[in-house]
């Protein structure tokens, strides 16, 4: 096994009915030489993730693992808003919800929140795509810096469609005026006779961006239906970003 599987090991041995143990029940437990135990407990106690209490000489889970289940737990509790307004903006209009992050230079499909709409989905969780080319990856770019977008998007674009912007020129008139009105509008860009709308928002407590994008069929793109899908979704943003705000 390696250090990280020892760890990982007597980390599980813990739980809420058994908050602290002793090195030599860990040792036990976790089934491996008692020099090998102690050297892999010393690194976690110097890292904070363990605590020692010297006078019972007990071992519990210390302050850094606390900190970034704090982490873990605000991210997830973030999403989890976002995925539930964004089920209610879906119940309303019909159509399809997606939830995007960045990886690297790609963004990628986190959530799909699926419509009524008969339109068939071609994307799922997983899914990656260079974000100059949807109406959610613009949104995200937009709130990054003009240094920091060109930075993570390759120059030059690569090619997606006629549609899409053809190069940093372009995409900085599309992202200038994202950051004026807040919102991302595409119609047949990554994929044929789909429209789309995306919004951005950065998680309050670690700072990620995440992009929201309502699509629909093109064919259904009515002046009527765009308005409403704008609407829900810059009531969506107003919403969050006060609550964020609060946090």
């Amino acid at each position: 096994m390696s250090s990280l599987e020892d760890a990982v090991a007597i980390l599980a041995c813990f739980s809420l009915e058994e908050p602290a143990l002793t090195q030599a029940e860990l040792t036990r437990r976790v089934g491996r030489p008692k020099a090998t135990v102690s050297r892999v407990m010393r690194s976690l106690r110097e890292s904070g993730i363990l605590d020692f209490e010297p006078t019972r000489r007990l071992y519990s889970p210390g302050l850094r693992l606390f900190e970034l289940g704090q982490i873990c737990r605000s991210n997830h509790n973030f999403l989890e808003t976002i995925q539930k307004r964004l089920e209610d903006i879906c119940r309303i209009g019909g159509h399809t919800g997606y939830i995007t992050v960045f990886d690297g230079a790609e963004m990628v499909v986190l959530r799909i929140v699926r419509g009524s709409s008969p339109l068939a989905i071609a994307t799922g969780p997983g899914y990656r795509m260079p974000p100059h080319a949807t109406s959610n990856g613009r949104a995200m770019l937009a709130l990054l810096s003009d240094h920091e977008w060109r930075r993570r998007v390759p120059d030059p674009l690569p090619f997606v469609s006629p549609n899409c912007p053809p190069d940093h020129e372009a995409l900085l008139k599309l992202l200038q005026s994202i950051r004026a009105t807040g919102r991302s509008f595409s119609s047949n860009e990554t994929l044929h006779g789909v429209s789309s709308q995306g919004i951005a928002l950065r998680d309050p407590e670690s700072g990620e961006i995440i992009g929201v994008a309502i699509s629909y069929p093109e064919s259904m793109a009515t002046d009527e239906l765009n308005q409403m899908i704008g609407n829900l979704l810059d009531q969506m943003k107003s919403e969050l970003t006060r609550r964020g705000n609060a946090i």
